[in-house]
């Protein structure tokens, strides 16, 4: 199975499409160029990607799976165009193109982010859209800022992300993206091993990985870097299961890995 097999059968109307954002750590960019790749093997031009914060312009990164960046100024906006959609957007849809669209270019070599409420304007065009909704600075995992994520209020599933690389580690800021709204969210004090019971906390606090997550949204926590860590993929979601993180399903993966039928190394529904 490829990765969008196992989030598929969450969301509401899986024939006809979705809004998936992307949060935590760990490798949310991957996670949703991976996305985009297994889409694109479904159905060419059924995924836009794109984010409400900012990501690394594809362009400047090689090996990135795309075919088109598109930069629409007006997407900053809140307000939603009137009319129909622009052609360029009709004619990528169309060609089958995988297409990331930002709102601009910036000069430091990224793309930044469009307003979240356009995002159902771009839904009319893809049938799914997925979304990176928050940053992480490269730490494999994350607490968010009290403006975090930037999530649209059309969503249908929030994929909450965690490089199990910090497995074991200290918890510091080298670590852990805002160490203090880590502290908070799970008890694990500066300078203690992170422990799978914190991620597990993390996913489960309030202000933790699924912070402003509306009710009735489809909850995934995604465990990424499997491939460098020594336990076993399958014990883990085990594990994982036994004390529920508050997610519907849990997955461990290896999302760099080039053979998209081998990124999802196991997975788990809490009981």
């Amino acid at each position: 199975m490829h990765f969008i097999d196992h989030l598929l059968p969450l969301l509401p109307h899986p024939e006809s499409g979705g809004v998936i954002a992307l949060v935590g750590a760990g490798g949310k960019t991957t996670a949703m160029y991976a996305l985009g790749q297994d889409l694109a093997g479904r159905a060419p031009g059924e995924a836009l990607l794109t984010t409400t914060t900012q990501i690394f312009d594809p362009r400047l990164e090689p090996g990135r799976p795309f075919d088109q960046v598109l930069l629409a100024p007006e997407l900053a906006d809140p307000v939603p165009a009137d009319g129909e959609p622009p052609a360029a957007w009709l004619e990528a849809r169309a060609q089958g193109q995988r297409v990331v669209l930002a709102a601009q270019a910036t000069p430091d070599g990224k793309l930044g982010g469009i307003h979240p409420d356009r995002v159902p304007e771009l839904a009319r065009v893809w049938p799914f859209v997925i979304i990176e909704a928050d940053g992480s600075r490269h730490r494999p995992v994350q607490a968010p800022d009290a403006h975090e994520p930037v999530l649209p209020a059309r969503l249908d599933m929030v994929v909450g992300m965690v490089g199990l690389g910090c497995l074991g580690q200290p918890m510091d800021e080298a670590i852990v993206y805002r160490p203090e709204g880590f502290t908070r969210a799970t008890g694990c004090l500066p300078g203690d091993p992170i422990r799978l019971e914190h991620l597990l906390a993390l996913a489960r606090h309030p202000q933790g990985l699924f912070q402003g997550v509306p009710a009735g949204v489809r909850r995934v926590l995604l465990l990424n870097q499997a491939d460098r860590w020594s336990g076993a993929p399958g014990a883990l979601a085990a594990a994982v299961a036994a004390a529920p993180p508050a997610a519907d399903r849990v997955l461990v993966c290896a999302l760099r890995d080039p053979r998209p039928s081998a990124r999802v190394l196991a997975w788990s529904e809490p009981q």
